[in-house]
């Protein structure tokens, strides 16, 4: 099956495309976080350069975020346009699953961390990998990246964007992670969405388009989201 993914969550719109397990393309555009045109562009010159169109679309993989909320927004809402106008099934993906699944090859324990866009504060999520299964472990995290600290307990792999210095700020509150944290520079990726989608997809555990909703994430509202989607994953 070939499936398409996108994530608008940050400073750069991420599209890919993958046939299974073979990335056929995985390419990121500068964002403007208002401009819906620009992403169908971005879209429309990745299949252009892979000499595909949106018919030859098996599926679609979208970013939920967290991050960016216009962006976020503008991405959700156009997988929902492509997968009623393509008649294509689509999956909704948090954008740190997509960070953690780059990370599968570099370690059994990821934590992927993204800037909130408030100074040191951050999303985070912890996840378990098992071959290309990305399991979250627990709720998200919404907070100051010096409390992460007292959530880790044993050796890691940070992955996420500008990591290096969260991974300084999380050693300045406990010293004792100094030689157990790893780190991974990452941006989201369309093709991890792509991929994440594949598996999704290839269970039969697809989204109602309508039901696609953004991960706006704050510490009130992160553990009610991870139970609204384990929910719909077990249908």
């Amino acid at each position: 099956m070939i499936v398409l993914g996108i994530d608008t969550s940050g400073y750069v719109n991420a599209v890919g495309i993958v046939d299974g397990d073979r990335v056929l393309a995985d390419a990121s555009f500068p964002a403007r976080t208002d401009s819906l045109e620009q992403i169908v562009d971005n879209i429309d010159a990745v299949l252009k350069r892979v000499h595909l169109s949106l018919n030859d679309i098996g599926g679609i993989g979208v970013g939920l975020g967290p991050g960016s909320w216009t962006g976020i927004k503008v991405g959700v809402t156009v997988g929902k346009m492509l997968a009623f106008s393509a008649d294509k099934p689509v999956v909704g993906i948090p954008t740190l699953q997509a960070l953690a699944y780059a990370a599968r090859r570099e370690s059994a324990i990821v934590y992927a961390v993204i800037n909130a866009g408030i100074r040191d504060t951050v999303y985070a999520a912890r996840y378990h990998i098992d071959g290309n299964e990305v399991i979250q472990q627990g709720d998200y995290f919404a907070g100051n990246i010096k409390d992460l600290a007292a959530l880790i307990k044993w050796p890691v792999l940070l992955a996420g964007s500008g990591i290096e210095s969260y991974r300084q700020a999380i050693v300045s509150e406990n010293d004792s992670l100094k030689t157990k944290l790893k780190t991974l520079e990452a941006l989201p990726s369309g093709a991890a969405i792509a991929c994440l989608a594949t598996t999704r997809l290839t269970q039969g555990r697809k989204d109602e388009p309508l039901s696609l909703t953004p991960l706006y994430l704050k510490e009130s509202t992160a553990k009610a989201f991870v139970n609204k989607y384990a929910a719909r994953g077990k249908k």
